[in-house]
């Protein structure tokens, strides 16, 4: 698995190492969009490991403006930003992405050497397949779970979307995306890329998209596109095979939950293989490999492998000086590194102009790390191997000579960070969003928490594609969902009060964990901003730990609590994601305010023949303000 870059897409080739060679055929992986692509992220990763398993090389990339490919995020700016094309003169985010298409099939060939490309898309990524398909001159097209009608696909991601609104934070509210925006979970699809999706009409294709077609139909009969595309694809002259696809709910889901379809992907790697033939192995000169780094915006991005090679991140520095600050941000539940609505990858290049590095990490199970793992659940995610794997990307970060590493996480990743620094003193310091659990043990292997389901696993449900179809096709009724709803009020009410029900002998085993951590912390100088919604579930665990009005931290100068008013638990929402950024920036802020503080003591110090190197820096106390946090004066 080789990372590379190409025209501003980043990617991996998985080369054919199948055990009877490699074959003539090479498949280009057209991914979905926006939550679609966080979710199916596993999936995709492990059909691109068993096609070449199979002898057949693969491609998959991000389009650019997503994932860890350049530009701003196309599909889903941070605060808005617009698509390209709005006055920019470049081309729209559907045409951009069916370029980046046919740039990575030809790097595809030009690589591995296969003379026949098939291109293999999942939901709008198939559309993009279908579209793209004559002008890469694909020998076929496998396109899974299809989106035909963009109109009606628009309608489900705003059906989804209020669905986790009205049920995962309604006491928020938040400000409405800019006109002709539309925020879809994590993701906001600028107005131009909407009108662009809007016009996506596969049933209005003249032509086949490929001579041979496989189509993998995800919804039932009445309300699929699949079998009237099969039919009309059939009457253009393509030899077209149409097999269900029923372990599609279980895929697009949550990330912490969503499994690899096992019968799904055996049928692509067959159907493929069906396509392609073995070809020898040429001794002719090789082709230069294509770049691992990416360099644009004035930041510099390559791969890391760290631990021995078990661990991956990307490494984002500032391209022209270096810098002595580091910030880990470890995977949130079971996402890998870019994170939702691509903050990781934001806010990497958003520190590096600021001078600041940033490594976006996989842990060893997850995202693209080389061991990734083809379930997972809570118990993992929260692991101690999990939490070591943090520790010895602190250690890698120390050895590229980083004096001063803050790791910042949110929920689970800030679980990680929060071990990771009790275990490792090359941590100095920390930036924690809506931590819910302080530790974890056997009983919560068990069974998840009340506060993590509420947290984690209401989500998915809340996100869930077939409760969603069911409801836009009337089969689901709208009073279940309100009166979810205000269960889920009730819920939150009780946590921010602290009244929610612990098990015998829970209160006194967590605060005694959390204060002796903290004190623990502080003692070393480490300074810990902890980071909550108003309204966040981890508020209660929060107050079992320090007390009501957090009265066990009142006297620890290094550690600090902000309550925020609009700080959904994902940090699914824009101005969730900017809070977050703000505190971030303030605490690196904070961290290089002692630096300059400490170098001035060194040099006046020192004697005037002598220059002496400043000592290693402790987290400074906090001095910023902030009406809404609890302050220490």
């Amino acid at each position: 698995m080789q990372r590379v870059i190409f025209d501003g897409c980043a990617g991996w080739l998985h080369a054919g190492t199948g055990p009877l060679g490699t074959r003539d055929t090479g498949v280009v992986l057209c991914a979905p969009l926006g939550h679609e692509a966080m979710w199916a992220h596993r999936a995709w990763r492990h059909l691109a490991d068993q096609l070449a398993a199979a002898g057949i090389p693969v491609l998959r990339f991000d389009y650019a403006g997503t994932g860890d490919s350049s530009g701003p995020s196309g599909p889903s700016g941070p605060s808005g930003s617009s698509d390209r094309g709005a006055g920019s003169g470049e081309p729209g985010f559907i045409a951009r992405a069916v370029a980046d298409i046919a740039a990575g099939a030809a790097l595809l060939r030009g690589q591995s050497g296969v003379t026949h490309v098939v291109l293999c898309g999942l939901r709008l990524g198939a559309s993009l397949a279908a579209l793209a398909a004559e002008r890469v001159g694909a020998s076929g097209v496998a396109m899974l779970s299809p989106v035909a009608d963009g109109r009606a696909y628009l309608r489900e991601l705003r059906a989804l979307h209020a669905g986790w609104r009205n049920s995962a934070i309604p006491e928020l509210q938040p400000p409405p995306a800019p006109a002709g925006d539309m925020d879809v979970l994590s993701f906001r699809l600028p107005a131009a890329t909407v009108q662009a999706i809007q016009a996506v009409r596969l049933d209005t294709l003249d032509r086949t998209p490929a001579p041979r077609v496989l189509l993998l139909d995800a919804g039932p009969e009445h309300v699929s596109p699949a079998p009237a595309l099969a039919a009309q694809f059939r009457a253009h002259g393509a030899q077209v095979r149409l097999d269900g696809f029923d372990e599609y709910p279980m895929m697009m889901r949550s990330s912490e939950f969503a499994d690899v379809p096992a019968r799904a992907w055996s049928a692509v790697v067959g159907w493929v293989t069906e396509l392609s033939r073995l070809r020898m192995v040429t001794t002719e000169d090789p082709v230069p490999p294509p770049p691992d780094t990416l360099v644009a915006d004035g930041v510099v991005e390559q791969p890391m492998r760290l631990a021995n090679g078990r661990l991956f991140g990307i490494l984002c520095t500032p391209e022209r000086a270096p810098a002595d600050i580091v910030v880990v941000f470890p995977n949130t539940g079971g996402n890998h590194h870019v994170g939702d609505g691509r903050i990781f990858v934001e806010l990497s290049r958003r520190l590096a102009r600021h001078g600041v590095a940033a490594l976006r990490l996989d842990v060893s199970l997850l995202g693209d790390s080389v061991c990734a793992a083809r379930t997972m659940n809570l118990s993992t995610i929260y692991s101690r191997i999990a939490r070591h794997d943090v520790s010895l990307a602190v250690d890698g970060m120390r050895a590229q000579g980083y004096r001063h590493i803050v790791l910042a996480g949110v929920c689970s990743g800030a679980f990680l960070s929060l071990h990771a620094a009790l275990a490792n003193p090359n941590v100095t310091g920390l930036v924690l969003a809506n931590l819910v659990k302080f530790r974890w043990d056997a009983a919560d292997d068990t069974e998840a928490s009340d506060d993590l389901r509420s947290a984690r696993v209401y989500l998915a449900a809340a996100c869930k594609w077939e409760n969603w179809r069911r409801l836009l096709s009337g089969r689901l009724g709208v009073g279940r969902i309100l009166s979810a709803t205000l269960r889920r009020i009730r819920h939150r009410a009780r946590a921010a009060g602290g009244g929610a029900n612990t098990p015998e002998g829970g209160e006194s085993a967590v605060s005694e964990f959390a204060c002796g951590a903290v004190r623990e912390l502080d003692r070393r100088g480490v300074r810990t901003d902890f980071v909550y919604g108003c309204s966040d579930v981890g508020l209660r665990e929060l107050r079992l730990g320090f007390g009501r009005q957090l009265e066990a931290i009142e006297s620890l100068p290094s550690v600090d609590v902000r309550i925020l008013p609009m700080l959904d638990h994902s940090l699914f929402l824009v101005a969730s994601r900017e809070a977050f950024a703000e505190q971030l920036l303030a605490h690196v802020a904070r961290v290089r305010e002692s630096l300059a503080r400490q170098m001035v003591r060194v040099d006046r110090a020192a004697p005037r023949s002598t220059v002496r190197p400043p000592r290693p820096v402790r987290a400074p106390a906090r001095t910023a303000q902030n009406p809404v946090a609890r302050q220490k004066s």
